[in-house]
């Protein structure tokens, strides 16, 4: 059975001529559809050419950003660092003395002169100068007194 609308035969469909401004006109059409099929084509290459261009960006993207955080993390950790390294410096600092206390305690020892006073070294020195000089003076006596006598 033939599926052909109105009972038209595929002979009677080549037998009838054609005019030829409707040749034309059909030729023209398949020209013109070629040629939108071809720049639907290369519209389709270049889009899945931008696809896959954007998916390698965006994977490059992606991994540029785990890289960076990682650095952030590192920073911030140095960062943590520093700062628990600067609260202890300033704890330290906190504990030397200040100028005014400087100036007061350079008053004191102006006022007190200690490079006036001797010490034990020198005391124990001098009382054994002391000693050993009057011992001399002693034994010294002792011997006059037995040559006079």
């Amino acid at each position: 059975m033939d599926n052909r609308p109105f009972g038209a035969s595929k002979n009677k469909a080549q037998d009838v001529p054609l005019p030829s401004s409707f040749s034309r006109g059909i030729a023209e059409v398949e020209r013109r559809l070629r040629a939108l099929e071809e720049r639907y084509s290369t519209i389709e290459r270049r889009s899945q050419v931008t696809e896959e261009n954007m998916l390698s960006s965006d994977r490059k993207i992606r991994a540029d950003i785990k890289i960076i955080n990682g650095e952030i993390s590192e920073i911030k950790g140095q960062v943590a660092d520093l700062t628990d390294k600067i609260k202890a410096l300033i704890m330290e600092l906190q504990g030397f003395a200040k100028v005014e206390d400087v100036d007061v305690i350079r008053k004191y020892l102006n006022l007190i002169e200690p490079l006036g006073f001797v010490t034990q070294n020198e005391v124990g020195r001098i009382v054994r100068q002391a000693v050993d000089e009057a011992i001399a003076k002693q034994v010294s006596e002792e011997g006059s007194e037995k040559g006079q006598e």
